[in-house]
């Protein structure tokens, strides 16, 4: 199933709705917003692309009845947040030592502008004393001990489903759309399925940002996993070299795909009626066995001689 095209246009009007409200922010901020904004408007070429943020709102149509500018509005609020967190991320990723006095002003500014925008969509829906602002709370508490706790309780080899709490303020795009709909009794279901979607795609990102995340001393997934299988102390900081071994001789990637494999099994046992969530699911499991699949396929060549794998994994490591 597509989970993208058909909500195309869509996008394109939720795009054009938050770079309208941005332009009106305050002068520089309303340029700065604008450019941050591009670098995850999905279409923009070379873009982050956050598919799940912008999408989840239309994709809860297959289990909600709402007029259109409900699914748009909270697509639009979902964004607002999203650019909020990442401007989070990024002051938090920042290395103490290549901090400046004021570095951060605008985007401090900014990021609470964001955050304005944010809340005041979804207080166009959900009054104050709604238990959507309950959800919100245990949201935003589940992001703050992801942050904190993730590296500290390990928790992709202890109790891997707590890899989503970084990501937690996702699902208040399809609590959001269940409330309005009156299908409250669907949001258990909904968050339990949210859940493992976003701790596959969390080990998605982290297979592409494995180098980056070992230079920064990020918690990763996949380090998380080689560090066990090695029986490594978590202290230990792992050289790009065992990382390569890791996944080009010794199938670390493939126990790693497995994961997501069963955790598809999940979501399909669920028997929850969202097509295009677990649509993208596969598709992000389908990319990790490929992924798989292609280092598979180039240990197998150097089994059996081949001089030119041999050569590209000896530049590798």
């Amino acid at each position: 199933m597509d989970w993208f095209k058909p909500y195309e246009k869509d996008l394109a009007d939720v795009f054009a709705e938050c770079g309208a409200r941005i332009a009106n922010f305050p002068p520089p901020l309303n340029q700065i917003g604008l450019q941050y904004m591009q670098k995850f408007d999905v279409f923009q070429q070379g873009s982050a692309k956050n598919y799940i943020c912008y999408l989840l709102p239309f994709w809860m149509k297959d289990l909600t009845i709402l007029p259109s500018s409900v699914y748009h509005s909270l697509s639009t609020a979902n964004i607002f947040g999203m650019l909020y967190f990442f401007i989070q991320d990024d002051i938090m990723d920042t290395l103490p030592d290549h901090y400046t006095p004021g570095m951060w002003k605008n985007q401090l500014a900014l990021a609470n502008l964001l955050h304005a925008e944010f809340i005041s969509i979804y207080l166009q829906f959900f009054p104050a004393e709604t238990p959507f602002w309950t959800y919100y709370r245990t949201y935003i508490q589940e992001w703050s001990e992801g942050v904190i706790y993730e590296s500290q309780h390990d928790y992709f080899q202890h109790d891997p489903i707590q890899i989503a709490k970084k990501a937690a303020p996702v699902k208040l795009g399809s609590t959001a759309a269940l409330l309005l709909a009156d299908r409250h009794d669907l949001v258990p279901v909904a968050t339990d399925l949210m859940n493992n979607v976003l701790l596959t795609l969390q080990m998605m990102d982290d297979w592409a940002d494995w180098e980056q995340d070992l230079s920064d001393g990020s918690y990763n997934c996949l380090l998380s996993l080689i560090k066990s299988e090695y029986n490594l102390p978590r202290s230990h900081t792992l050289s790009v070299e065992e990382v390569h071994r890791a996944v080009y001789l010794h199938e670390a990637l493939g126990h790693y795909v497995s994961i997501a494999s069963t955790t598809h099994l999940k979501l399909l046992s669920l028997n929850m009626d969202a097509p295009h969530v677990i649509s993208f699911h596969e598709t992000l499991v389908d990319e990790l066995i490929s992924e798989a699949g292609n280092i598979e396929n180039g240990r197998k060549m150097l089994q059996h001689g081949g001089l030119n794998y041999y050569l590209s994994l000896l530049n590798k490591i």
